[in-house]
């Protein structure tokens, strides 16, 4: 084997650049599926330190019923972040993304849900 031939496959398993293997997502993928995941930690706070804030502001003790709505966010948030979470340990960015995305609209739904009430 010459010297060449033992530098390429070398450099084949450092740089996984062997063709059969599978392609990886590309950047712009995984900094979106980054950024969603921060969003969705970010509506997360708000839900839970929505609470904190209506307690502060309110002359009278709050109710469940004036805290449901932001719990059913927050449990909406926390369970989106944790698949979220699980898919990111599986390098999946796309199902991150639909996760923050589906989160979001339901989060939406949710919102008019508890304004009709």
């Amino acid at each position: 084997m010459s010297t060449y031939g033992m530098y390429s496959h070398i450099s084949i398993l450092i740089n996984n650049e062997h063709p059969i293997s599978p392609q990886k997502p590309t950047n712009r993928i995984n900094k979106f599926a980054k950024i969603a995941t921060v969003i969705i930690i970010l509506a997360l706070i708000r839900c839970i330190s929505e609470v904190f804030r209506l307690n502060y502001y309110s002359d009278t003790d709050i109710t469940f019923k004036e805290i449901q709505p932001f719990l059913v966010g927050a449990l909406i948030t926390s369970i989106a972040l944790l698949k979220m979470v699980l898919f990111s340990f599986w390098s999946k960015p796309k199902p991150i993304i639909f996760l923050s995305i589906l989160a979001s609209i339901l989060l939406l739904v949710a919102k008019k849900v508890y304004m009709m009430s």
